[in-house]
């Protein structure tokens, strides 16, 4: 940053968004309470842990015990420092940033591994999208684009470029820059040849620049614009420091927003696939960097929807790519939907033939169950009219039936398939209560989860509680602390100090943060502040249930049990010891020991 950015800026920034809109770009919430819940985007979880208070405006995950305000939020889910986070908020809340809060240019490489690469991904991406919209060596990928009906406008959108037929280029401009061949190395920019020497990765390709969830250009997909069998129609960026194909969905920074608004996303088998899709008016497709989606893929997707829609080819291959797809993707907390492209026509080929608007509504109207498809795939594998093949397509059917809950879809399934081989729904019934007899059979009396769960029961159930008396009479003097400013002038006039260092650390920043900024302090504010450690534990707190009033004598109670550690501390050593003396049979110990008992009790009583 140029400048250091000015306290009342940031409470401007600060108080012209809400805190909500902002996680709700990478987070499903859901009411609960007077807070809104939904999946950490930091770890991997299956029931929701992450909480956001709109009246406070903080988070805090009660799992992973991250915590903050809406700076943090952004510093953490984009790697951004403070003053970056609160410029990026000032732009999402169209708040005028002045000129001399904005990043200084020349010292973007200046800073972490993580950084430089994102600024070198960045600058390559400006360059890449200059050669082929603004130069000659551009012109063949651009007339290649053109001939795709990829206008100016989705080239623009989706940053694509060219990398034109030059090892050295890139080579060149970083070296120009004074980047070490050891940042280039780990950047996935550049290969290497026998002799150690560094050249430009992607030649003579088109460039999609891949993104992360936060809209960051994290690495490149090129494809080939003159195909040779002996080259790859494309090739993208290896495995980086900021690049992890297992993690990253294409077009999700742009997606996203419709994703939680349509409350479903469409899994495209490509890059054009998205697209074409785009230019059709459909904005809710993503594409994966593998043949399946991986279980970080899903979780990031399971953040913002719960219904995942299939929309491969048409074509043979496409219809086998949808089949193995539906069999992986067993995550119970999604829906899936299959859109099926008519005439074998992949997704392009269809918007082509029959428009943008025909599209939209196969996407819309046309979504099939995934046991609908399913049925389909089979038929087409089987000869109905052999009575050995009819009989398998009838095994193989009433097993993808035999897992429906609904007894109304079982029912119609089954119709079905007495239409598709013109028997009865009463015969094909009686096959499927034979093959639900015989999979109850063969079932363990316990299932997994039933299993897992009483597991989980035993295990927890001997877990001691969080906090002891001690600690929870801390946390609950924080909190009034923070609620009531006559709590805190208390504590402070009495030259209260806590017993763990958290606490403590925690309290001198609210005393040092009234005196510099406001008697009533505000959590958000108040979190900019604080070191990270004491974020969390202030979100932490804050999340607890409390009354609106405190009751002096609980304060009181609290304040005791405080300043009487020692003694609590003592008592719990004798105890522990009068049991080690009666195990030996020291019975002088034993009455020594109880004295002190009674003298720490007599004590703690008159405290």
């Amino acid at each position: 940053m140029a400048n250091m950015i000015p306290k009342e800026f940031i409470a401007e920034v600060s108080s012209s968004i809400d805190i909500v809109d902002v996680i709700s770009k990478y987070v499903q919430l859901k009411k609960s309470g007077k807070n809104l819940m939904g999946l950490c985007p930091f770890h991997e979880e299956r029931t929701p842990s992450f909480s956001v208070s709109e009246d406070k405006q903080f988070f805090h995950c009660f799992s992973c015990g991250r915590g903050g305000n809406v700076f943090e939020f952004i510093m953490q889910i984009q790697n951004k420092t403070f003053p970056e986070s609160v410029i990026e908020v000032a732009e999402m809340s169209n708040t005028p940033v002045p000129d001399k809060f904005k990043p200084n240019s020349n010292a973007q490489y200046q800073n972490s591994d993580t950084k430089v690469l994102l600024s070198m991904y960045k600058e390559v991406a400006r360059l890449y999208s200059h050669i082929l919209n603004k130069t000659a060596n551009g012109e063949p990928a651009l007339k290649y684009l053109n001939g795709r009906d990829i206008t100016s406008e989705l080239i623009d959108h989706f940053n694509i470029g060219y990398a034109p037929n030059n090892s050295q280029i890139l080579l060149q401009l970083f070296k120009d820059k004074s980047i070490s061949d050891e940042i280039m190395r780990k950047s996935g920019l550049f290969s290497e040849n026998q002799d150690g020497e560094l050249f430009d990765r992607f030649r003579d390709r088109v460039m999609f620049p891949i993104k992360d969830e936060a809209g960051n250009i994290i690495a490149f997909s090129g494809r080939i614009l003159n195909k040779a069998d002996s080259t790859a129609k494309y090739m993208n960026s290896p495995e980086t420091p900021i690049f992890s194909k297992s993690k990253v969905l294409f077009n999700l920074d742009s997606a996203k927003k419709t994703i939680r608004d349509k409350q479903n996303v469409i899994l495209f088998e490509g890059f054009m696939d998205v697209i074409s899709a785009y230019k059709a008016g459909v904005s809710n497709g993503v594409a994966s960097m593998g043949t399946s989606l991986t279980d970080q893929q899903l979780y990031t997707l399971g953040r913002l929807t719960n219904q995942i829609n299939i929309c491969y080819d048409g074509d043979d291959p496409g219809v086998e790519a949808t089949y193995r797809a539906l069999t992986q993707l067993t995550d119970n907390k999604f829906n899936y939907g299959v859109i099926s492209i008519p005439d074998k026509q992949d997704p392009d080929e269809y918007i082509r033939s029959a428009g943008s608007e025909k599209f939209r509504q196969l996407t819309e109207n046309s979504v099939q169950s995934p046991i609908s498809f399913i049925l389909d795939y089979y038929k087409r594998h089987y000869n109905l009219s052999n009575e050995l093949e009819q009989m398998e397509f009838l095994k193989k059917a009433l097993q993808e039936i035999a897992k429906l809950d609904s007894p109304v879809a079982i029912d119609m399934y089954v119709g079905r398939v007495a239409d598709e081989l013109n028997i009865s729904k009463d015969s094909v019934n009686k096959e499927l209560a034979n093959l639900k007899r015989k999979t109850a059979i063969q079932k363990p009396a316990n299932n997994y989860k039933n299993v897992q769960q009483a597991a989980l029961e035993t295990v927890t159930a001997s877990v001691p509680d969080k906090f002891d008396r001690i600690e929870k009479a801390e946390r609950y003097l924080i909190y009034w602390s923070v609620e009531f400013p006559e709590i805190r002038s208390m504590l402070k006039a009495n030259n209260f100090r806590f017993i763990h260092a958290n606490y403590q650390t925690l309290f001198d920043a609210m005393l040092s943060y009234s005196d510099s900024y406001d008697e009533d302090i505000h959590i958000s504010d108040f979190m900019n502040v604080l070191d990270d450690g004491s974020k969390g534990l202030l979100a932490d707190i804050e999340m607890m249930q409390m009354p609106a009033e405190y009751n002096d004598q609980e304060i009181q109670d609290y304040i005791s049990t405080v300043a009487n550690s020692s003694l609590e501390s003592q008592l719990t050593d004798i105890v522990s010891q009068l049991k080690q003396a009666a195990m030996v049979g020291d019975n002088k110990l034993q009455l020594d020991l109880t004295q002190q008992l009674i003298e720490v009790r007599r004590l703690l009583t008159s405290n």
